[in-house]
C-alpha cells in the first residue's frame, strides 16, 4: 500500500494492507521510500520530478494514479503506475502554481481536483488527463479581500474535504480569505464566516477541514488563529485553541479512521513571519492530539526533539486493520513515525530536501543561504 506524505495534499489512507511505500513531497520533488514489512526500516530508494517543488500528492488505490501539484511554476504531473514514470497534465488548467490535488471516489467514478493560485477550482473526469474550471468558486461575494501575506499577495485554494455519504457537499479552504461550501458538486458556493471575531489577527485564515464520517455535521478547522470545532455544520464554531496556545499556527490535521473522538494536528507555535523576526530559528513545531473531538488537546511529541528547528509541514494518517501510522515531514528534511497513534515517534530520513509549503524553509536556512535563494527566485531560476 502506498501513502503519501506532503504540505497540501491527501493526508489519511485506510485499507486492510499496512503501508510499504512512502511518497514525501519536498522542495525538490518526491522522495520514494519502502520498506519489506511492518516493522522493517524504511529506506530511500528513489527520487522523481526533481525540477518540482511539491505542493501536494494525492494517490488513487483502484487505479495506481498519483497525482503531484507544484508550486511556482511546478504545474500538474500524474503517474499511472504507483510513482514510477510521469508526465505533466495540464489540458485545461490556465495556472501554473497548484497548491491543491484531490481525489474523490464517486459511484460513477473518480473525480480528481486541483486547486490553484490565483484562487481558482479544476475538476477532472477522467483522471487527470483534461480538466476544467468550475467558476463558482470565484463568484462568491467578498473575492477583492482574498490575499496571502507574502508577495505576490495572492491567495490560493489550499484543502479540500468532503464526507463520502454526500459527495456532492464539499468545503474549500481559500486561503487567505473563505471557507466555503458547495452541496452542488461546485456549480454554486456560500461562504461560511461565522468562525470569525473582531479581534482576528488574520482575515479568514483557513488552512484545512476534517468532516466526521459518523456524522457530517461535526467539523473541525484549523488556521491562521488556531483550532475551531462546529457541531452543527458550520452554523456556530467554538474557538478551542487560539493562537496564543501551544499550536498557534496549525496547519496539518486529520481523523483517526477507527475512533473519529480522536483528532491529530501539527504545526508551528507561532506564525511564520515571526520565525524570522524572532530572530530564533526555530518554529516551536509540535503535535497535539484530542481524545474528544477537539474539546480539550495535549501534546503528543515523545521521541521527537526537544525543540524541532522546522516546522512540521506535513502529516498523515494510514490506518489497516484497526492500526494507525502516522507520518510528519519538516521543513528541514526529516520526516519522523509513529505505530502507536502518536503516543511515540522515531526518526526513519533525515538530510532530505525540505518539506515546504511554499518558502516556509527558507526561514531555517543560514542568511547568506537565503539570500542566495531569494536572489534567484527574483531572477526567475
Amino acid at each position: 500500500m502506498l501513502v503519501c506524505l506532503s504540505p497540501n495534499g491527501q493526508n489519511r489512507t485506510r485499507t486492510v494492507d499496512p503501508a510499504t511505500e512512502l511518497l514525501v513531497g519536498t522542495i525538490r520533488g518526491v522522495v520514494h521510500f519502502t520498506r519489506a514489512s511492518v516493522g522493517a526500516p524504511w529506506r530511500e530508494s528513489r527520487r522523481s520530478i526533481e525540477q518540482v517543488h511539491v505542493s501536494s500528492i494525492a494517490y488513487d488505490a483502484e487505479s495506481g494514479a498519483v497525482l503531484v501539484g507544484g508550486h511556482g511554476q511546478g504545474g500538474l504531473w500524474i503517474s499511472r503506475d504507483g510513482g514510477l514514470t510521469w508526465a505533466e497534465s495540464m489540458d485545461g488548467i490556465a495556472e501554473r502554481h497548484v497548491f491543491h490535488v484531490a481525489v474523490q471516489r464517486r459511484s460513477e467514478g473518480v473525480v480528481c481536483y486541483a486547486g490553484v493560485e490565483p484562487p481558482g477550482l479544476y475538476r477532472s473526469r477522467d483522471l487527470g488527463r483534461t480538466w476544467e474550471l468550475l467558476p463558482a468558486l470565484t463568484e462568491v461575494p467578498g473575492t477583492d479581500k482574498w490575499t496571502f501575506p507574502p508577495p505576490p499577495h495572492l491567495a490560493h485554494v489550499k484543502n479540500i474535504t468532503w464526507h463520502d455519504s454526500d459527495p456532492d457537499t464539499f468545503y474549500v479552504c481559500v486561503e487567505q480569505g473563505a471557507l466555503l461550501r458547495t452541496r452542488d458538486a461546485g456549480e454554486s458556493f456560500t461562504e461560511i464566516d461565522s468562525y470569525e471575531k473582531d479581534t482576528d489577527l488574520w482575515y479568514r485564515d483557513v488552512h484545512r477541514t476534517v468532516i466526521r464520517e459518523d456524522d457530517p455535521a461535526k467539523i473541525i478547522l484549523v488556521g491562521g488563529e488556531g483550532i475551531y470545532r462546529s457541531l452543527d455544520a458550520g452554523v456556530t464554531w467554538q474557538h478551542v485553541q487560539t493562537r496564543f496556545d501551544r499550536l498557534g499556527y496549525p496547519d496539518a490535521l486529520v481523523l483517526d479512521p477507527d475512533d473519529e473522538t480522536t483528532v491529530y494536528a501539527a504545526g508551528a507555535g507561532d506564525p511564520p513571519r515571526t520565525w524570522a523576526e524572532q530572530q530564533l530559528g526555530t518554529a516551536h513545531a509540535g503535535v497535539i492530539r484530542s481524545f474528544d473531538f477537539g474539546e480539550t488537546w495535549h501534546e503528543a511529541v515523545q521521541g521527537l526533539p526537544a525543540d524541532v528547528k522546522g516546522n512540521f509541514e506535513a502529516m498523515s494518517l494510514h490506518g489497516h486493520n484497526g492500526e494507525a501510522e502516522l507520518f510528519l515531514g519538516t521543513a528541514t528534511g526529516e520526516v519522523y513515525h509513529s505505530t502507536d497513534r502518536a503516543e511515540t515517534w522515531h526518526e526513519i530520513a533525515s538530510g532530505l530536501p525540505p518539506v515546504s509549503k511554499v518558502h516556509h524553509y527558507r526561514w531555517f536556512l543560514s542568511p547568506d543561504e537565503r539570500s542566495r535563494i531569494e536572489k534567484l527566485a527574483a531572477a526567475g531560476h
